[in-house]
């Protein structure tokens, strides 16, 4: 009998950490946490020809296209704001990803959207949250979502793609909507 061994998952615990990674057709963001709060999952992008977008829930813009699809452009889905229910008593959004041929930069982003839109203060140490990304390879990674700083935006990771590599990277940021505006290819999407 052939002998098979899973691949280890990789922990980007720390800013910076970055890890290669490889997919053929399935690529799942998974951000699962532990508290009540709100939260959602974005993934915004700059394209190799220097286009921005992303997708997110479509309860930002009221528009179920937001939401994305794996069979065109930009061959991502987002599963929508729907808290899942995980072993443990977790919640979870997913977002799924088919191709990324055409993205030199990925963002994956968490938004705090009940503080943000009352304006208040908040930290995502409080959540106990995490990004997995998985993929069809048996790549697995975990990025924590655990800052002490007050923000409303989490920029989790950025996945660059260049030259047919690919790789996560462990940004660890927390920003203002105004930062997030500014920093982040395609947020200004879900901003007036």
């Amino acid at each position: 009998m052939e002998e098979v061994q899973l691949k280890q998952k990789i922990s980007l615990k720390r800013k910076g950490e970055a890890a290669p990674f490889t997919f053929n057709e399935r690529m799942l963001i998974e951000m699962v946490w532990s508290s009540d709060t709100d939260l959602d999952l974005c993934l915004f992008w700059k394209t190799k020809d220097g286009k921005e977008g992303g997708v997110f829930s479509d309860g930002f813009n009221q528009n179920i296209e937001d939401l994305g699809s794996l069979d065109k452009f930009p061959f991502i889905l987002h599963l929508g704001d729907k808290k899942t229910p995980r072993p443990g008593g977790e919640e979870n959004e997913q977002i799924k990803v088919k191709d990324i041929t055409a993205l030199s930069e990925l963002y994956v982003v968490v938004l705090n959207y009940d503080k943000a839109v009352d304006n208040i203060p908040v930290s995502f140490s409080q959540d106990s949250g995490r990004v997995e990304i998985t993929t069809d390879t048996g790549d697995n990674f975990e990025v924590p979502v655990d800052d002490t700083k007050e923000g409303h935006v989490y920029l989790v990771c950025k996945i660059e793609n260049e030259k047919g590599e690919k790789k996560a990277i462990n940004k660890g940021e927390v920003l203002t909507l105004g930062q997030a505006a500014r920093q982040i290819p395609g947020f200004k999407l879900i901003t007036e």
